[in-house]
């Protein structure tokens, strides 16, 4: 039979194990917070470039994303010097980020993985102390497309995508539930004022099965509006109405995420004047709706040089002047022609001096540069020259 005092020293040292391991427990989820939060960036506001009256940007764009680093202070120089006041910064895909992703290590870049340092984080911080600073989202996902097949954007004549994940699937699927996660880690964690989404580019594709069980339970047809060939009639309005539906429905989700956090939601739209020398949006991009979510728009024309000539620039402004133009920023592209994606950065030709000098002059206002590996010396001369020229609001 047990002694009582042996039963009461057992009672005792269980207490004082169960305490122990309670203190041991409680440690460990503290030094795991600790080591969580310094480990990371912290939740920086960067609220005092939040708001520009005039808006003078550049899009930071390398040859090489890893060697060039070199070049930024160079960059930064020229850019001050220049009156930026709004620097996009590239934060990558959602499969392949510019930064260590918290709970993606197989989405982080190469030189992310090979150098473990985070771009993201030095660019925003360095060029946070002096301009608005925007997270540039690619939504194109190549990388997941190999690894996912399925998720793939059908075209109108029925060609699987190899970069871009179907309307759905970005708006209700798992990609576009992880893209969401990306931007709600940058606008938690990094000292960026906005995020800018580029690349929804839903025109000529998002026409597969889940995207047309969608548009006929929204519009109640039956099948694609077809052409007299039977080819699904990309241009029919009905398609249109549906497309911008889905696409407001994800940027209302974005809008929310960014928000919440202070920050602001830019979205890159594309616009185009045909040769008979009207505007043409495409199909499903309704600037109007968009900015019922997004903070600004990035409206981005063709880098055809005809439509860069002074008709065509005025043209567009013309029609952008409709909407709140504080809320418009015209992209002005470098380049001199339309490049196919797969064209080397190094191959790209920068328009003319010339031709640039003419461009700003003609669009003016709020203005969004890009990209900056094509700006020349001669480059930076003239827009300093040109914005040192223009009034200061």
């Amino acid at each position: 039979m047990e002694q009582p005092g042996y039963a009461v020293e057992a009672r005792k040292t269980r207490r004082i194990i169960i305490l122990v391991l309670v203190i041991l427990i409680g440690l460990v989820i503290l030094f795991t917070l600790l080591f969580l939060a310094f480990s990371h960036p912290m939740r920086a506001a960067n609220m005092q470039f939040e708001n520009l009256s005039t808006v003078r940007a550049l899009r930071v764009d390398f040859l090489d994303e890893g060697k060039d680093r070199n070049e930024v202070a160079t960059l930064e120089k020229n850019m001050q010097q220049a009156g930026v006041n709004l620097v996009a910064v590239g934060a990558g895909r959602a499969d392949w980020t510019y930064f260590p992703w918290r709970g993606y290590p197989a989405r982080w870049s190469d030189n992310i993985k090979a150098s473990g340092e985070d771009y993201l984080l030095e660019d925003s911080t360095r060029f946070g102390k002096w301009a608005h600073v925007s997270a540039v989202v690619d939504v194109l996902a190549p990388l997941y497309i190999q690894a996912h097949p399925q998720s793939a954007a059908v075209s109108w004549l029925g060609v699987p995508s190899k970069d871009l994940v179907g309307t759905m699937e970005l708006v209700d699927g798992q990609f576009g539930q992880e893209l969401l996660s990306m931007m709600d880690e940058i606008a938690t964690y990094y000292p960026v004022n906005s995020i800018t989404l580029t690349e929804l580019v839903y025109y000529t594709d998002g026409f597969g099965q889940p995207d047309k069980a969608a548009y006929m339970t929204y519009s109640g047809r039956s099948d694609w509006p077809r052409t007299v060939d039977g080819k699904i009639n990309i241009d029919d309005p009905s398609i249109g109405i549906w497309r911008t539906y889905e696409i407001g429905r994800f940027l209302e989700k974005a809008a929310g995420i960014l928000h919440t956090h202070g920050k602001q939601l830019f979205v890159e739209v594309h616009i185009d004047v045909d040769p008979s020398g009207q505007v043409r949006v495409e199909n499903g991009t309704d600037f109007r709706e968009f900015l019922e979510y997004a903070d600004r728009l990035v409206v981005q024309g063709s880098s055809d040089p005809v439509e860069r000539s002074q008709i065509a620039i005025n043209t567009i402004k013309q029609y952008l002047a409709r909407y709140q133009t504080n809320r418009i920023i015209t992209s002005l592209g470098l380049w001199s022609q339309d490049y196919s994606s797969g064209t080397p950065r190094d191959q790209m030709l920068a328009i003319s001096v010339t031709d640039f000098q003419s461009a700003l002059q003609g669009y003016g206002g709020d203005l969004w540069i890009t990209p900056s590996f094509l700006m020349t010396s001669a480059n930076w001369q003239v827009l300093e020259g040109f914005w040192a020229s223009q009034p200061k609001k």
